[in-house]
């Protein structure tokens, strides 16, 4: 028998204060699943579900889900929501609450952390291995092998100071609107960034940089540019206001309409991450069932 669900309003009350995710309005539309990609390719993790929990007051019946380790915290629930409930907010709460209480080990979390790193190389690879290919067999064994050899080298990371584009048309005025003759290189964006914890796999900066530079040919016919998740904290973070999700989003196109990348790889891409995000889901199952 399915126990008895007991809402507890102070729990409520707690629970939006400490997550700032603004809980209260949500009116259960399920935009925040349609949008999340990891549920469009699973079904298990669902943000409207975690979110109605959390009005419920539910505490320890969220804990205890492995949902909210499936959050790839790319804040696409946050974005569309009509009602600015903060789904992401929320999971990171209980993520820090669930370390806190014991419930999952420092040590877990850390495996955890360490395969994330892995799984933006994986990526990495997947990518890599689809501009060099028109198909690509998704496998264990592909998936296995990604997870444990070194990433695919990712372009040329040396900066050449040239004053000219490799590619046709006026770059400069191309990418003005976005503020980037600001960035001065601090790297706040490659800090903020949540998949950009090893710079040889993915590096805002170093896009950010090399655009302003004018070298654009390494950028568009690298793997990397697909890597970005569109969360926006690059763009938040950026004292100079540097608009850097929409440079990437302009770098992608750029490599589309001049044929840098097949005109189908952002669908076959697309179609690519459905597979990937099933084996991190059942990845993290198996981490965290290792734990106990």
């Amino acid at each position: 028998m399915t126990p008895a669900i007991s809402p507890s309003s102070a729990n409520r009350t707690r629970i939006d204060a400490a997550s700032g995710a603004g809980i209260s309005p949500c009116w259960t539309c399920s935009t925040c699943d349609q949008e999340c990609p990891v549920n469009r390719s699973t079904s298990r993790l669902r943000p409207q579900k975690i979110v109605r929990m959390a009005t419920l007051g539910l505490m320890d019946e969220m804990l205890s889900l492995p949902d909210i380790w499936y959050c790839l915290t790319c804040r696409r629930c946050t974005n569309v929501c009509p009602n600015q409930v903060k789904p992401e907010s929320l999971i990171g709460h209980l993520r820090r609450e669930a370390v806190r209480r014991g419930l999952v080990s420092i040590e877990t979390y850390r495996r955890y952390q360490r395969f994330f790193l892995r799984f933006q190389r994986i990526r990495l690879q997947l990518a890599t291995d689809l501009l060099r290919s028109d198909t690509t067999t998704f496998e264990s064994n592909n998936w296995q092998r990604w997870l444990t050899e070194p990433p695919p080298a990712n372009g040329d990371r040396e900066v050449v100071f040239i004053g000219r584009s490799a590619t046709s048309g006026n770059w400069r005025a191309d990418i003005d609107p976005f503020q980037i003759a600001a960035c001065f290189s601090c790297s706040e964006c490659s800090n903020a960034c949540p998949i950009s914890g090893d710079r040889k796999v993915f590096d805002p900066q170093w896009i950010f940089r090399m655009a302003n530079l004018g070298q654009m040919e390494p950028l568009l016919t690298s793997a990397a540019i697909w890597l970005c998740i569109k969360c926006g904290r690059c763009s938040d973070a950026c004292g100079q206001l540097v608009q850097g999700r929409q440079v990437i989003e302009f770098l992608q196109q750029k490599a589309v309409t001049e044929g840098h990348v097949p005109a189908d790889f952002p669908f076959r891409w697309s179609h690519a991450q459905s597979w990937i995000y099933s084996e991190f889901v059942r990845e993290i199952d198996s981490l965290l069932s290792s734990a106990h």
